[in-house]
């Protein structure tokens, strides 16, 4: 138990850090959605446009913070919990309290690339969120950076020495992104391994600077509306050594546009510039296990004692269940999802699981949320946002997180999005001919026959209807909206509206409703599975459950972040489509098809445009 003077020591909610105020009530159409959980960061709006905004500090408190376990609390909405009592509102009523400053921590992390590899002030302000800005260049021509907080100039040492076989680096690159084996692009290359492991953190690099550059325009490209899909994915690193055959889960999570199936990005729970031993030292030094979790130093990582304590509950709760009978466990399966949703923790190990050998593994509930600011900062310049998410545990606060004031000024809208993932082949084109036949019985006409236009007249027609008789489940205040029309990729399809739309029109409703997909997200999954062998599913025997040798699987799981971005720059501006388009090409930020060498040698390209 924590001391009591560690308790006095640190206000009940984390206050906001560099503009993030993470926690707060999770229900859109509450009346304390768009409170602070700190007094003092109120604002309250008056009637009055002429007063304007101001601070009312002696209003009721609108939140109570309650206590869930050891070093941990929730924080619940009192606006919530009255609805609940009075049968008006469904939805969970707390959500777990975390750190702000993990959050931003993490959002660096992931966004660092944009300002360009290698550019940290050497006084070392990045390390607390400080931030630099290109400054000239020297008489060599090379770029000059400026700390925006200490004022330094510097200019970053250069990256990449000369390479012994420049010429097969473009060999290289398209052996990577196309089925080839790391060790079969060694021998076919005649490589040491080193070498090989040398030029993808090369790659890695020059993929970074480059999208750096082009996703720098998003800022000034007029995009009145996106359409998003979100996924999430996970991935296993091998095991290093026999006496302990456990494996490692980082969960990569996913953003594309529906339209140019653009990949945003592609973010992984899992930071290599982190020394596991030394930051559990330094954890012990600073008492963090002490402190409530939510105000620890390390709160974004998972440590040892923290991850052995989560899989001996998770091992205990799978025990429970063999044991119960099936009646019995579907209610306690919905208590643990209820409770789960409360801890806001999407992460579900078990003791056939471990920490990695070398980095650290970080809560993958920071990387999501870190994930929306990430596209929150991409998007500055569009318009609305549409959001279209898997039902992941998490998923849903860390877009209500990041998007809190869009939310309430219209101009972002989200959706859960369920569909049957386990269905046989057979299954889902029984499901598909059942869904063209109810088509074609409302319509009257056969769905063959109709045109494109006239199916989805039809849809809209048959949304608007099911609109007025939503369907409910237990523990989930969305009203669910079954999809009529069901494919291969997404049979027996349900939306939901985790945002208040009802100030749309049934027809535009029924629109968004018939748009809400995650094809093109999980498109792009496919794609990286069928391109890089590394993320190709494992396959195994049965007898042995997860205690397997994954076959291509990395035996570091940084592999997974470096190789993820390097063919998420490849899809997104070298990889055509049928028509001859990149992702990059629809949606604005390259004119054609970006040849690999202009990657490759990027600082050469720019100089010769200079």
């Amino acid at each position: 138990m924590r001391k009591k003077s560690c308790q006095k020591d640190w206000p009940r909610v984390p206050e906001r850090y560099e503009g993030i105020q993470v926690n707060g009530c999770g229900a859109p159409n509450c009346e304390n959605f768009e409170l602070s959980p700190v007094p003092g960061e109120r604002i309250y709006k008056e009637s009055n446009s002429e007063i304007g905004d101001r601070q009312l500090l002696n209003a009721p408190e609108p939140f109570r913070v309650q206590g869930t376990g050891l070093n941990a609390a929730t924080l619940a909405c009192k606006s919530c919990e009255a609805r609940k009592r009075s049968g008006e509102y469904s939805g969970g009523i707390s959500s777990a309290l975390k750190s702000n400053k993990a959050v931003a921590q993490e959002l660096h992390r992931i966004s660092s690339y944009l300002i360009g590899p290698d550019t940290n002030c050497p006084n070392g302000c990045m390390e607390n969120g400080g931030q630099v800005k290109r400054r000239g260049k020297t008489s060599s021509g090379s770029q000059r950076y400026q700390c925006l907080s200490c004022r330094k100039t510097f200019t970053p040492k250069k990256r990449n020495r000369a390479h012994r076989k420049p010429e097969i680096n473009k060999q290289f690159f398209k052996l990577l992104v196309n089925r080839v084996p790391l060790r079969r692009i060694a021998e076919i290359l005649s490589i040491h391994p080193q070498t090989l492991y040398g030029k993808i953190e090369f790659l890695h690099r020059q993929c970074l600077d480059f999208v750096s550059r082009r996703e720098a325009e998003l800022k000034i490209l007029e995009i009145p509306r996106l359409y998003l899909a979100t996924d999430r994915q996970v991935q296993i690193s091998n095991w290093t050594q026999r006496k302990d055959k456990r494996n490692c889960e980082v969960y990569g999570i996913a953003t594309a546009c529906l339209r140019t199936g653009y990949v945003f990005a592609f973010n992984f729970n899992f930071d290599a510039s982190v020394d596991q031993e030394s930051t559990e030292k330094h954890a012990v030094e600073l008492s963090d296990y002490d402190r409530p979790k939510y105000h620890r130093e390390y709160a974004r990582v998972w440590l040892k004692q923290e991850f052995n304590d989560a899989t001996k509950r998770s091992s205990q709760r799978a025990e429970q269940l063999a044991a119960a009978s099936l009646a019995d466990e579907v209610r306690r399966k919905a208590a643990y999802d209820s409770t789960v949703n409360a801890n806001g923790s999407s992460e579900d190990f078990d003791v056939t699981t471990r920490l990695p050998s070398q980095g650290a593994l970080i809560h993958n509930e920071y990387t999501m949320t870190a994930h929306f600011f990430l596209l929150r900062r991409l998007m500055g310049s569009v318009g609305r946002t549409r959001f279209f998410m898997d039902q992941d545990t998490g998923m849903r606060g860390a877009y209500i997180a990041a998007f809190r004031d869009k939310i309430l000024e219209g101009e972002s809208d989200g959706f859960l999005i369920r569909a049957s993932k386990d269905k046989t082949v057979d299954a889902k084109r029984r499901l598909i001919q059942d869904s063209h036949e109810v088509i074609s019985n409302y319509a009257g006409t056969s769905f063959q026959k109709m045109s494109v236009k006239e199916k989805g007249e039809v849809i809209n027609k048959m949304l608007i209807e099911r609109l007025e008789k939503p369907l409910s489940f237990p523990q989930s205040p969305e009203k669910w909206i079954q999809h009529p029309l069901a494919t291969m990729a997404e049979s027996e399809k349900m939306i939901a509206a985790i945002t208040e739309i009802d100030r749309y029109t049934p027809e535009h409703q029924a629109n968004l409703y018939k748009k809400a997909s995650l094809h093109a997200v999980d498109r792009f999954f496919m794609q990286i599975r069928r391109a890089v062998t590394c993320f190709e599913r494992p396959f195994g025997s049965g007898t042995n459950g997860r205690r397997i040798w994954y076959g291509y699987s990395p035996y570091n799981p940084d592999r997974y972040t470096q190789l993820g971005d390097i063919y998420r720059v490849y899809y997104n501006y070298c990889k055509v489509n049928e028509k001859g388009k990149t992702p990059a090409m629809l949606l604005g930020l390259a004119k054609g098809p970006v040849d690999l060498e202009k990657i490759i040698y990027l600082d050469k390209y720019i100089k010769a445009k200079s």
